[in-house]
């Protein structure tokens, strides 16, 4: 029997159920679609008037929660609908773009600059073309351009040409979707450019005075604590005042990251009290009206906002904040789930891509866990011996933890252990130096050596916060990288903790809710059982991490392999390293961090450089290398004789076995002493590898090329195959015509991306299209996923639904 009294408490929140309801339209429409919405609704009503109608209290409600999910469901179509279809017909066009900068100009240490860019019209073929949208324009930056063009500024009216690209959604399984991040911002195409100096200042557009004044304040509030404090320690306080991370460094970033302290760098619902309580004292004090007031500092937390840029955690505490000054005029007590739920609504409203952004999720399931869940830890951990400080902190800390652990998981597959300790250490001093970090700021408007006295003062504490962080994320796991859980588990251990901390205060009949308990447990064995008596299939992903080659296979029984990483090309300077970004995230999302099998076809770097962050994160059973000299494989020895793994050289004619059912054979190289056109190319040294599992094959090529096609061809190797890894990213030099008769293949993997070598040729597309294989282009699909129950293949690519 439930609590009806307790349960009222619920009802009276209407605000709460709309909320949900909004959010899980957008979650369905962008699941199932909006068909699917509409019909869930229709069977909703049908249900509630054939049994529930004479419940007419709850009524107005439940039907008005199904009209918040209908258009919960309605603004995310219609939002698809406009972010997608904003610039179709332009996008990988050259086209001329006229518009105006809609956002400050952001500069990089490494000499890029970026910006959000409105568009006014199109010009494309001599035809010119109203066009009202949102650009990501990255470029390089050019000193001189900005020293004759001090006018390229925020609102300043641009025109360039260049190429529309369409933003991608994840590319791999579990990957970042850069599409979502992008519609989020309202963003609808990225253009890249050579250097800014392409982009021609062709006027002034008016207006957008309050995002001007925004900027003018953070620049300000910038300059003067970078000008009172150490580099660190004025990155530190410009994240705390305003939510300014750029000050800081990747290391120091991360150091916070490994810690649990990323959020004392977030302005959020502490900022808004410390601005609303000073103001409120002091417009007392000069006896302005209590509704003259209020709108006062209403005006200043909006103004707020466009200062701190309009993060999550901002605009949520600021509404937050607007409700209670809004509840003080009209005589009303604020409930603070309503509050919760009210900003919820408003931010998702404007766009409801928001629901997908990380500070969003984060910002909300902290606050959440801390209003529901801090009460009641507090009433665990008073002790008489601990001061209250501490079980403040504490209950605090572990209260908004519980809300965050699994999105954090989720996202980022890190668990910080030792959090807990930091907190406590950090978190009593956050508070002072929040303050006397506003106090700096508003005497450096007065005296600027005023605030370098107060600044002094600040450093030590901020000195003392980044001690803590630096020292407690060196201890050893600090920060422990975990597999990516699956949401039934998240679902589940929500459930749990709202069990634990309100549900089971409601339900008296403690027989009638063992039964639930019975029920579910007896679902959870029978999922279980099912799960392992489906028989499971072999699973090949074809990763996409640009121009290079990366396979992980799932074999029938559970072996996990990886042919090749990904890496950067020989003489590249980028700094981004596939290996931790694509490689290990994936492996994570897989529910595992063990590797039975690592293989790498040969030493070049784009094919091993993301096999080094597999080494040095995962538990891996062993690393098979092709039989050469070992060029190429240095740094990968040297990690296995630090790890203690297993090294294997194999050749032609040896077996990898994987399972009973699944066996690699070895068609090439040949033992290196013997082997001429080994020792004269890399690329010819390659692994050629052909996997068998029962009557379904896959011929895994490396990089190499023709001759050793023609010699495979002459030594009479069966290399007829399902589907074929292409040879050296669909280059010339691969992919002979001889060599494509042998196959008898339906279907052909291309791992390519954006490159300067003509990768894939047109030749080897259009010689494996005549011959009936399909080409499948990562840098077009995506991730190419290939299931076999051993006869035959499914085929699905991430960028293009379906099976084929």
């Amino acid at each position: 029997m439930v609590n009806l009294k307790k349960f009222n408490v619920y009802i009276k929140r209407p605000l709460c159920f709309f909320c949900v309801s909004f959010i899980l339209g957008i979650l369905l429409c962008s699941y199932f679609g909006m068909l699917f919405v509409l019909t869930f609704i229709a069977l909703s009503l049908f249900f509630i008037f054939l049994f529930f109608n004479k419940i007419k209290k709850a009524m107005f409600i439940v039907i008005a929660s199904l009209a918040f999910l209908a258009y919960g469901g309605i603004s995310f179509y219609n939002a698809e609908k406009n972010y997608s279809n904003t610039f179709d017909g332009f996008y990988n066009q050259t086209v001329t773009i006229e518009g105006y900068v809609d956002s400050e100009i952001e500069s990089s240490s490494d000499g890029k600059i970026k910006f959000f860019m409105k568009t006014n019209k199109i010009i494309y073929e001599q035809n010119e073309k109203e066009v009202i949208g949102k650009l990501l324009i990255n470029t390089s930056n050019n000193s001189e351009y900005f020293e004759k063009n001090n006018a390229f500024v925020y609102r300043a009216a641009i025109s360039f040409t260049g190429n529309i690209e369409k933003p991608k959604p994840a590319v791999n399984p579990g990957g970042f979707n850069y599409k979502r991040y992008l519609a989020g911002l309202g963003v609808s195409g990225a253009v890249y450019l050579r250097n800014i100096s392409d982009i021609d200042l062709i006027g002034n557009k008016g207006g957008g005075w309050i995002n001007k004044l925004g900027f003018s304040i953070k620049n300000y509030v910038l300059g003067i604590v970078e000008f009172c404090l150490d580099k660190n320690q004025a990155g530190l306080l410009a994240g705390m005042i305003i939510g300014y991370k750029d000050g800081l460094d990747e290391n120091a970033y991360n150091a916070f990251s490994k810690a649990g302290l990323t959020h004392i760098m977030v302005a959020s619902g502490m900022n808004v009290a410390f601005i609303i309580l000073p103001l409120t004292y002091i417009f007392k004090k000069m006896r302005i009206g209590n509704a003259v007031s209020s709108i006062l500092i209403i005006a200043v937390l909006i103004l707020f906002v466009f200062v701190a840029g309009f993060s999550a955690s901002v605009v949520r505490a600021v509404i937050m904040g607007i409700i209670i000054l809004v509840g003080k005029l009209v005589m009303r007590e604020t409930d603070i789930f309503t509050s919760i739920s009210a900003a919820a609504i408003i931010l998702l409203f404007i766009n409801p891509y928001t629901l997908f952004d990380i500070g969003f999720q984060l910002s909300f399931a902290a606050t959440i866990s801390l209003v529901m869940f801090y009460q009641k830890i507090k009433e665990c951990i008073d002790n008489k011996y601990l001061p209250n400080i501490i079980s403040d902190t504490l209950a605090a800390t572990l209260a908004a933890q519980i809300g965050v652990i699994p999105i954090t998981l989720y996202y980022f597959n890190n668990l910080s252990t030792i959090s807990i300790i930091s907190n406590l250490l950090v978190v009593p001093v956050v508070q002072m130096i929040t303050i006397i970090g506003f106090i700096m700021v508003f005497a450096g408007i007065v005296n600027i050596n005023l605030a370098v006295l107060i600044g002094y003062i600040n450093n030590t504490f901020l000195s003392f916060v980044l001690f803590i962080t630096e020292s407690t994320a060196k201890l050893s796991y600090a920060s422990l990288k975990l597999p990516t859980p699956p949401l039934w588990i998240i679902v589940f251990y929500y459930i749990a903790v709202l069990y634990i901390f309100k549900w089971r205060y409601f339900i008296k009949n403690k027989q009638w809710f063992r039964y639930v308990k019975y029920i579910c447990l007896a679902l959870t064995i029978i999922i279980i059982i099912i799960k392992n008596i489906i028989p499971k299939p072999l699973e090949i992903t074809y990763l996409d991490v640009g121009q290079g080659d990366c396979t992980f296979i799932r074999t029938a029984h559970g072996t996990k392999v990886f042919i090749d990483g990904g890496g950067k090309s020989a003489g590249s300077k980028s700094t981004y390293d596939v290996g931790e970004s694509v490689v290990v995230p994936y492996i994570l999302d897989q529910g595992t961090k063990k590797i039975d099998i690592v293989i790498a076809t040969h030493g070049h770097s784009d094919h091993t450089e993301g096999l080094e962050a597999i080494l040095k994160e995962m538990s891996v059973g062993m690393v098979i290398l092709p039989d050469t000299d070992g060029k190429g494989f240095e740094r990968l020895i040297n990690l296995c004789n630090q790890k203690k793994i297993n090294i294997v050289e194999c050749k032609k004619g040896d077996i990898i076995r994987l399972d009973e059912d699944t066996v690699f054979d070895v068609l090439s190289p040949m033992k290196f002493e013997q082997d001429v056109l080994s020792q004269q190319s890399l690329n010819n040294s390659s692994l050629v590898l052909k996997l068998k599992y029962k009557n379904f094959k896959a011929l895994f090529q490396g990089d190499a090329e023709v001759p050793i096609e023609q010699r495979m061809i002459e030594q009479g190797l069966d290399l007829s195959t399902d589907i074929l890894k292409v040879g050296h990213h669909g280059s010339y030099s691969s992919t002979s015509e001889e060599f494509v008769k042998q196959l008898k293949s339906k279907y052909a993997v291309i791992s390519v991306g954006k490159n300067n070598f003509g990768h894939p040729s047109q030749f080897v597309v259009d010689r494996l299209t005549e011959s009936g294989i399909l080409p499948l282009r990562t840098d077009e699909r995506g991730a190419v996923i290939v299931t076999s129950y051993g006869e035959g293949a499914s085929i699905k690519t991430m960028l293009y639904s379906g099976n084929s």
